[in-house]
């Protein structure tokens, strides 16, 4: 393309170029079909974009903190449309608490969003993937309510209250909570199981499709860490990597 004819922004992770109208230069593009390109600032490498922001774009393509995630589970989540910095608004957060109190009215006491589940959701909520041929995964609010009968009584095993983040679409449906101290379980027809210590492993567990053999959580709390065969399970596998995942 000729000289004068492509904008760029530089930020920290790169730069935007997108095509410039005639007359437009030092103009950001605002016009749907507008081209946008990133160029990554360490390879060198391409990438296109449908017609965002560029702030948008920018903020879409800056590089997650080194060594939250493996490089394959942040390429699945920014696919899924996560990126550093994504806050979903506090008024659907809002929402969903009410639609969750609202559905568990007659139970004591109702269900809500703890302060733990809210940071999840706040960033990761209504997020879906389908990386795996079975499985894909799907993070509240989204129009689905969440399957109660799947992790009922949780709250009252563990003695603490939980929130419904997900569930898993496979051959069944897998729902997934978070307890208020940030531990992710799922919960199936076989029963209630620990998912991850912590909300970041649990997504490189979902992400990676790493869900046999998970411990089970008994009806006094206490977590069994043993297969349906007797097999040990190692508690580590909950808990990730001592430093990052």
């Amino acid at each position: 393309m000729p000289a004068g004819e492509v904008e760029l922004r530089e930020f920290d992770g790169g730069w935007v170029a997108w095509a410039v109208a005639p007359g437009g230069a030092g103009v950001l593009p605002d016009r749907i079909g507008d081209a946008r390109v990133v160029v990554d600032g360490a390879s060198g490498d391409l990438t296109t974009w449908p017609p965002l922001p560029v702030e948008e774009i920018i903020a879409r393509s800056r590089p997650a903190p080194a060594g939250r995630f493996p490089e394959d589970v942040e390429a699945v989540l920014r696919k899924a449309g996560w990126y550093p910095g994504r806050a979903v608004p506090d008024a659907d957060l809002d929402r969903y608490a009410q639609r969750l109190h609202d559905l568990t009215a007659d139970e004591e006491p109702p269900l809500g969003v703890v302060d733990a589940a809210r940071g999840f959701l706040k960033e990761f909520g209504g997020l879906s993937s389908r990386e795996h041929a079975i499985d894909a995964w799907h993070f509240q609010p989204q129009d689905e309510d969440p399957a109660f009968h799947l992790f009922i009584a949780l709250d009252q095993r563990i003695g603490q209250s939980v929130t419904p983040l997900g569930w898993i679409s496979s051959d069944y449906r897998i729902e997934i909570s978070m307890s208020a101290d940030g531990r992710v379980f799922v919960g199936a027809f076989s029963g209630i199981y620990l998912l991850a210590e912590n909300a970041d492993w649990a997504l490189v567990r979902l992400v990676r499709g790493e869900l046999g053999d998970l411990p089970y959580v008994e009806e006094d709390g206490e977590i069994s860490y043993r297969s349906n065969l007797g097999d040990p399970i190692d508690p580590g596998s909950t808990r990730g990597p001592a430093s990052g995942a």
